[in-house]
């Protein structure tokens, strides 16, 4: 910033300032803040035209600072007073008295006190900071101002102004009022293309300007750049950006009376050099009256004059333009009389007008009539279809039933598929074990009998030349021979009574082994149960713990492809409309005991998909195919919504009660599908049957659902069709494989339900296990019988060796008859061995003779078993077959009654829209008859009388006829009868708006001339008063030096002169010109003045550039505390006073003080390279 001529360099600065800002020392006040009333402008007069003021003018052009002033040239006479100026001065008679006025504001003063206790921070209208980028020399700029007294210190050239010139424009200040440069571009610093100023004043207290929208602060932001754009922003104190147009900024530095272009207002550097030294009579009597808003006031009356003269020019043109219509209006009056001809004409044309008016009235009650009976058409259609979906509800219940019973008839069936194979398979492998075993016996069997045969023969031979030889002993030995022999054939018969045992023994053999086979098969038997209850167990064990593991996972219970295939979904954009599924995931059970019950009943309905057309089942069902989903339904719903849903009594719950639901189209689905609505719950089988089978059934009950009586986790569905003799009880089996599907509201309370069930299941297992352990101690006893069976044949054999080894004893004593003669015993050994041959052949062909005759029955019924058993599976084949047939005959049967009743719910949601349409039409047009009846009671108040036969177009025919025989009668008036009427009562109207208009604005004329004249009045009341106060306040200032003086206001000539005798001890002298004065006492002398000026203004900021630059130490010092003391009368006030030189050691600084100093930007630019 170049250095103005004349500054005196202050005191060096001290070393440790900032580098880019001010360093300040804060001064802080304890006192409490006042509520501070509205800024108001000196004037009762209405609102502002801020469009319609003239820019003040600018200041008045500084001369050459020298110490010596020449005197300036006096101007030239001023030109006569206006009619507003004579007006307003009215002969200046108000300041006739300036002595009275004097010694009142003197004694004003004198009651003053002279210690107002510590000053008072106001609550708004305070600049908090200002901050400035790339502004002037400055690249940023950053001061935070204290809320009543600020001393901005520094060298010339460190920036000082710029805060004064930054508040100018930041406040929509122009660029000329600053006297810095013509416009904005001139104050972006050198090297830079844009700038910007930030303002932020304090808006606190119960007169903050808007509150609410800007908070406790309200920043006000300019940008602008070398191009020549400008541009403003107002922020909240939260940052927000509230508005970008500078008429809030006007509103807002208006309301608080901020006045930055006033020049006394802001003093700039120029103005305050020309102001203190340099001001002419006639620039300083300006100054006073921009300074204390007297010449802006004087500015807005004049346009109050302005516009009560213009309204005083339309008064005179509404008086020519009444006399014209009074004129107009009589002449149509007149030609409006002079139809009162043809008076019968008029009447029928009346007639036929009415009867057209209400004919047409009559056409459209017609039409009305034919769309109520559309309506009552289609509540046939509705109530007809309501019907027909009861019907097919109930034939769809029944076939449900019917699939149902089927299916659970085909899974009994195919549960015994297993056992029947087992059973084949076994009995043709015993089968063929024992026929293997008959063909094996047979080929012995004849080997053997072949043997006995030759043994039987060699016996025979034997026996012969035995007794041949015997004969021939006898006759030698005598008797002894015979008591041997007779020994010897008792031994024999002791051999075999043994062996009648034996047989007697094995015969008991077979009852025996049955036994242990039933007692081994019932083991087998409880075996199975237990490994099938040990099953369920780990089952129920693996069900719980994935409900455990998997709470956060809704598809878990899902085919593991399921996720990818919605994400294949989600990113398909080919379906109309989004597929909803899977179905489980969109229900959420309240109830979990229920939760394997229902998981049942729905089955695979809770895999299903829902799509809303055919082409979008084929576009899901080919993802499916890719993934490999096999067994998931896809629904087509028609989208419209079941809304008459028969429900039974609220005591019941139903499964729709029980569930919550995400989506309207999956409750649909399930209640077309498995009848949600009608399928009560009652978990004792009792209370269930006592409510489906005694009495009556409940009304809107399809079935019930309880718990088993005696199998736990599995359930009964109770239905009951027609009466007492047909009802059912079929079980509900759940598959412990199958995972939880639906979501629960509570999976603690699922999880604890899973518990209980599987403790019950573990007390089962224990009974099975008891029951087992029993069956195999009962098997057991049985091989125990079995092995003491088997030695006590042992024993038999024993005897049997024992009884055989005596007769060998016997027969070797026979053998001692014989002597050297071994012939007999040859023949005798010949014949025991041919007997022993005999006997080993025979018994091996009886027992072989007896096994095959066992084997062949054992065969024969091993046959008719495996004959059994293939007829049996055969006959399950058949059946399971049967069973299938009938379950797809049942599910085609449902399918089609399920289209059928879709199609019923389709057809009735289309009678309704049907329905709905013909209500809406039917109200458009009983809008239509209502608005032609309204235009015909318009034209005919009382419906007019329709003849028989008569039509809108027979009517209207006639009515034309008529009107054209008016209309050539109205040919000779030179207009119709409407333009007459029309013209008659449109200048009648004319004439009294005009003389309605005429009379408001002579109102507005008067009360114009009677706020002029009372603001006029006031106004100089104000220019008395603030006369008298600013020429005794500074009388009063100057006395604080001890000097004289006297402030000459000459309102009439428009000039300021100041007289002032620093020698208070010349008592005479009546003081002394400013030229004459020295450079200190001028500048002191210019002080007084604009404090007294400023003690007259209203605006809380004041703001003054150098104001000591020409005083000496001891002027300067009294002008600085004069200065301070001045601002500390002004309570609440802001001050901005900027100085070169320090500002300690000659005043009186208090907490109220804040001193800013700054530094040459050029020093922080070298102290930071």
């Amino acid at each position: 910033m170049p250095s103005v001529n004349g500054k005196r360099s202050r005191a060096a600065f001290d070393d440790d300032e900032d580098d880019d800002g001010a360093n300040t020392v804060q001064a802080s006040s304890s006192l409490k803040p006042e509520i501070q009333r509205k800024k108001a402008r000196t004037s009762n007069a209405g609102p502002s035209k801020k469009s319609a003021r003239t820019s003040r003018q600018e200041s008045v052009t500084s001369s050459d600072e020298s110490e010596v002033m020449q005197d300036p040239e006096e101007p030239p006479t001023p030109p006569a007073a206006t009619q507003y100026e004579l007006m307003r001065d009215a002969g200046f008679e108000h300041l006739e008295h300036a002595d009275l006025d004097d010694q009142r504001a003197t004694q004003r003063l004198k009651n003053r006190p002279h210690l107002l206790g510590e000053n008072q921070v106001a609550l708004n209208a305070i600049i908090e900071s200002i901050t400035c980028y790339n502004f002037m020399c400055h690249e940023r700029l950053v001061v935070e101002l204290g809320p009543l007294l600020n001393f901005i210190v520094g060298e010339n050239g460190s920036g000082k102004s710029a805060i004064l010139t930054a508040i100018t424009l930041c406040l929509g200040g122009k660029a000329s009022a600053t006297n810095r440069g013509g416009s904005l571009r001139s104050f972006v610093k050198e090297g830079q293309d844009h700038a910007s100023l930030v303002v932020q004043i304090k808006n606190q207290g119960p007169d903050a300007y808007k509150p609410d929208l800007y908070g406790e602060s309200i920043t006000v932001e300019r940008n602008f750049s070398k191009s020549g754009s400008s541009g403003f922003k107002l922020k909240s104190s939260g940052g927000r950006i509230i508005s970008t147009k500078k008429g809030d900024v006007d509103d807002i530095v208006e309301y608080y009376c901020l006045q930055v272009d006033n020049p006394l207002n802001v003093l700039s550097q120029d103005n305050a050099r020309q102001f203190l030294n340099a001001a002419t009579p006639a620039a300083k009597y300006k100054y006073f009256v921009q300074g204390t808003q007297l010449e802006q006031l004087d500015q807005d009356y004049q346009l109050l004059q302005e516009t009560l003269e213009a309204n005083e020019t339309r008064l005179l043109a509404f008086q020519e333009n009444i006399t014209y219509l009074k004129e107009k209006s009589e002449k149509a009056v007149k030609l409006r009389d002079a139809l009162t001809k043809s008076a019968e004409m008029r009447r029928q044309s009346k007639v036929y007008s009415n009867q057209l008016a209400w004919a047409q009235v009559m056409e459209q009650e017609t039409i009305l009539q034919r769309k109520e009976d559309d309506i009552l058409a289609a509540q046939e259609e509705i109530t007809r279809m309501e019907g027909t979906i009861a019907e097919k509800t109930e034939i769809l219940e029944t076939i449900d039933d019917k699939v149902r019973e089927a299916g659970e008839a085909l899974d009994r069936v195919r549960q015994d598929e297993g056992q029947y194979r087992e059973q084949e398979d076994e009995a043709k492998s015993k089968y063929q074990q024992a026929k293997g075993s008959v063909e094996k016996t047979h080929t012995q069997e004849r080997d053997i009998h072949q043997q006995l045969t030759n043994a039987s023969n060699r016996v025979k031979e034997y026996e012969k030349k035995i007794r041949e030889e015997e004969q021939r002993l006898e006759e030698v030995n005598g008797g002894a021979l015979a008591e041997k022999q007779n020994a010897l054939e008792n031994a024999k018969r002791a051999v075999e009574d043994i062996r009648e045992s034996q047989k007697t023994h094995g015969e008991r053999t077979t009852g025996i082994l049955n036994e242990l086979s039933e007692a081994q098969k019932k083991a087998q038997d409880s075996e199975v149960l237990v490994g099938q209850k040990r099953k369920e167990v780990s089952d129920a064990e693996a069900r719980l713990r994935t409900l455990s593991q998997n709470r956060s996972d809704p598809l878990a219970g899902f085919d593991a492809k399921v996720p990818e295939l919605l994400r294949r979904i989600d990113s398909d954009n080919g379906f109309s409309q989004k597929p909803i599924g899977p179905i489980g995931t969109f229900i959420q059970l309240t109830k979990p005991k229920w939760s394997s019950i229902l998981e049942t009943i729905f089955g695979g309905s809770l895999n299903a998909f829902i799509v809303r057309s055919r082409p979008d089942q084929v576009r899901l069902f080919s993802h499916m195919e890719r993934l490999g989903i096999r067994n998931c339904s896809i629904f087509i719903s028609s989208g419209t919504t079941i809304h008459n849903l028969r429900e039974p009594d609220e005591s019941f719950d139903t499964i729709l009660r029980v569930l919550k639901i995400d989506n309207p189209l999956v409750r649909d689905q399930l209640v077309i599908n498995h009848q949600i609505e009608q399928t009560i719950l009652i978990e004792s089988r009792e209370a269930a049957e006592r409510v489906m089978f005694d009495g009556q059934q409940p009304e809107n009950v399809a079935a019930c659902l309880s718990f088993h009586d005696r199998k736990r986790g599995q359930g009964l569905r109770l239905t009951r069709r027609g009466g007492q003799n047909n009802i059912s009880t079929s079980p509900i089996i759940p598959s412990y494989d199958q995972k939880s599907r639906m979501k629960s509201d509570d999976v603690g309370s699922q999880i604890n339900f899973f518990k209980d069930n599987l403790e019950q299941l573990r007390t089962e297992f224990r009974e099975l296990e008891m029951s087992r352990r029993t069956a195999q101690q009962a098997a057991q006893r049985c091989v125990q019988a079995v092995n003491q069976h088997k030695r006590q044949g042992a024993g038999f054999d024993k005897e049997l060796r024992n009884a055989q080894a005596r007769v060998t004893h016997i027969e070797e004593e026979l053998d001692r008859f014989e002597g050297v003669d071994n012939k007999l015993q040859g023949y005798k050994n010949d014949l025991q061995e041919a007997r022993a041959q005999q006997d080993h052949y025979g018994n091996q062909y009886g027992e072989l003779a007896m096994q095959k005759q066992e084997m062949n029955k054992e065969v024969e019924g091993l046959k008719q078993l495996l004959d059994q058993a293939r007829m049996a599976c055969r006959d399950h084949k058949a059946r399971i077959t049967k069973a299938e047939d009938k379950v797809k005959r049942f599910e085609e049967t449902r399918r089609v009654a399920l289209v059928e009743k879709n199609q019923a719910y389709e057809n009735i949601e289309m009678a309704k829209a049907g329905k709905s349409e013909a209500e809406k039409s039917k109200q458009r047009q009983a809008d239509v008859v209502e608005d032609y009846t309204r235009q015909a009671s318009a034209v005919a108040p009382e419906r007019a009388y329709i003849p028989e036969g008569e039509t809108v177009r027979s009517i209207e025919r006639k009515f034309e006829s008529i009107r054209e025989q008016l209309r050539k009668i109205r040919g000779q008036l030179g207009a119709s009868d409407e333009e007459i009427q029309n013209r008659a009562s449109q200048a009648v109207q004319e004439y009294r708006e005009a003389k309605k208009n005429h009379k408001s604005l002579t109102s507005l004329v008067d009360e114009l001339k009677k706020a002029l004249m009372d603001r006029l009045r006031k106004w100089r009341t104000f220019q008395r008063l603030i006369s008298a106060h600013a020429r005794c306040n500074f009388n009063y200032l100057l006395s604080e030096r001890g000097f004289r003086g006297e402030l000459f206001l000459d309102h009439k000539a428009k000039r300021l002169r100041v007289q002032v005798e620093p020698d208070e001890t010349r008592k005479s002298s009546s003081g002394r010109n400013t030229k004459t004065l020295s450079g200190g006492e001028k500048s002191f002398s210019s002080i007084c003045l604009l404090l007294a000026i400023w003690d007259a203004m209203g605006s809380p900021l004041r703001c003054l550039d150098e104001f000591d630059v020409f005083m000496d130490n001891v002027n300067r010092a009294i002008s600085t505390n004069m200065l301070i003391t001045t601002a500390r009368r002004s309570v609440g006030k802001q001050f901005i006073l900027i100085t070169p030189n320090a500002i300690e050691g000659r005043a009186k600084i208090d907490k109220d003080v804040k001193i800013i100093r700054l530094t040459d930007p050029r020093q922080r630019l070298l102290a930071n390279p």
